[in-house]
């Protein structure tokens, strides 16, 4: 994907939302894509609790 569009892993949304700045803003107002896998293994993972759950399903409303 190229331009405003970005396909991202698993990895690369859990370090957003542990606050990783640089990529924040690189991919700030950008078209995120996330295959149905990163979805399955950012709210599948062991130990999860449901705040961080809440979060990344807050997170997962804004990309396609």
């Amino acid at each position: 994907m190229s331009g405003n569009n970005f396909m991202v892993d698993t990895n690369i949304i859990l370090y957003i939302l542990n606050g990783n700045k640089e990529l924040a803003e690189k991919l700030y107002k950008k078209n995120i894509h996330i295959s149905f896998i990163t979805e399955l293994e950012l709210l599948g993972f062991k130990g999860i609790k449901e705040n961080e759950k809440e979060i990344i399903k807050d997170f997962l409303l804004n990309v396609k």
